[in-house]
């Protein structure tokens, strides 16, 4: 069989992967190389498959490159599934902890306004974890302070800070 008729296979199986079999955990470790494999298989990999499979139809050239281009933002609406899941998720399987902030920074951007961010750890069991980094722009959050932390019993890696959630 030529590979080019295994591509649009291909394709479907990796974005079945990614979306049903890839465990939660890497999308909400907020560290490890596996998360950005991912994600550079949706922005990278998935349009060439695609580019690759549009081969096999009459499209030009143009219009293939076109739809691979397109297909780029489908990792728009992966993402906002992300979020809808993670929302679900603390409110079906949250538990609240404690934890301490372990970072604060002020994040420099250059057209839109500095925004002070933190991120923090908490235990779970015998576990630590780490939130993502989180926007505090009323810069109320410093390294030492105690916070609590709404986390996902199923899932520890899906994590908020209440004193931020609140605001």
């Amino acid at each position: 069989m030529n590979l080019n008729k295994l591509l649009p296979i291909i394709y479907v199986i990796i974005w079945i992967s990614i979306i049903f079999l890839t465990p939660k955990e890497v999308f909400y470790s907020g560290e490890g190389i596996m998360r950005w494999i991912i994600y550079g298989g949706i922005f990278l990999l998935l349009p060439y498959l695609l580019f690759k499979s549009l081969e096999l139809t009459s499209f030009s050239k143009k219009t293939r490159k076109g739809i691979a281009y397109l297909s780029i933002f489908l990792g728009i609406p992966f993402g906002l599934w992300l979020n809808v899941y993670s929302e679900n998720e603390l409110k079906e399987n949250g538990k609240i902890t404690y934890g301490i902030i372990e970072k604060a920074w002020l994040i420099i951007r250059k057209s839109r306004t500095d925004v002070w961010s933190v991120k923090a750890k908490y235990i779970v069991g015998d576990k630590t974890f780490h939130t993502s980094t989180k926007e505090n722009p009323e810069k109320t959050l410093f390294i030492g302070d105690t916070i609590r932390i709404k986390y996902s019993e199923k899932t520890p890696q899906i994590s908020e800070i209440i004193e931020l959630k609140n605001k």
